[in-house]
């Protein structure tokens, strides 16, 4: 796999849901919190995919909300995506802040939740 991004690609990340972390959630819209790690933000890059296509493996492997961000979004704020392939899933990929800063900065991460599209959000009735 190409480990290029074109700027049209979206990367889907799982994220809990409000009913499991408030923090990750304002007025119903996501929050920078949900974006911030120090280890990079993991994220599955669509490629040759559709978004749904992605949603719809993503819902098979992980649990939560499903947001979608563009790779345009990312370069806007010059947030830095890393192509990470792993055993599991070789359209694995993190954001960073940039080339030499992992975390992405509190107007990076405030930016992106802002640009997130809400892609899939399941019943939470169910899980405890």
């Amino acid at each position: 796999m190409d480990s290029k991004f074109d700027e049209s690609e979206s990367l889907v990340r799982a994220v809990y849901p409000e009913s499991r972390r408030p923090d990750f959630w304002e007025n119903g819209k996501l929050s920078s919190a949900a974006l911030k790690d120090k280890r990079g933000l993991s994220v599955t890059r669509t490629y040759d995919r559709s978004v749904k296509n992605t949603v719809e493996w993503m819902t098979l492997h992980f649990k939560g909300v499903m947001v979608a961000i563009t790779v345009r979004a990312c370069t806007a704020v010059q947030a830095y995506v890393k192509y990470c392939p792993s055993k599991t899933n070789e359209y694995h990929s993190e954001i960073h802040g940039s080339k030499e800063e992992i975390e992405l900065s509190d107007f990076q991460a405030f930016y992106l939740a802002r640009q997130a599209t809400l892609e899939f959000c399941p019943n939470y009735q169910y899980i405890v």
